[in-house]
């Protein structure tokens, strides 16, 4: 697993929270997203539908940073 650092655990938080407007600002504008499920979102107005609709995600299996915002996440598969 990914080592999780400051800005996964706040997209975490933001999720939890339900806060989609700080979300966003997390998340680059080509972020590319993987569900659990292998489905690939693309931007943040795809991942925040999705997420709006799921549970939480566990910490990532992997993840990218572009000037501290989320270009890549891929969830832990199952």
């Amino acid at each position: 697993m990914a080592e999780q650092v400051p800005a996964v655990g706040d997209v975490l938080t933001a999720i939890e929270r339900r806060d989609w407007t700080r979300l966003e600002r997390l998340l680059d504008p080509g972020v590319h997203w993987t569900t659990a499920v292998e489905e690939h979102l693309h931007g943040p107005a795809a991942v925040i539908d999705r997420l709006s609709r799921d549970p939480p995600p566990a910490p990532p299996s992997y993840h990218e940073l572009r000037d501290g915002r989320v270009v890549r996440w891929i969830d832990v598969p199952g």
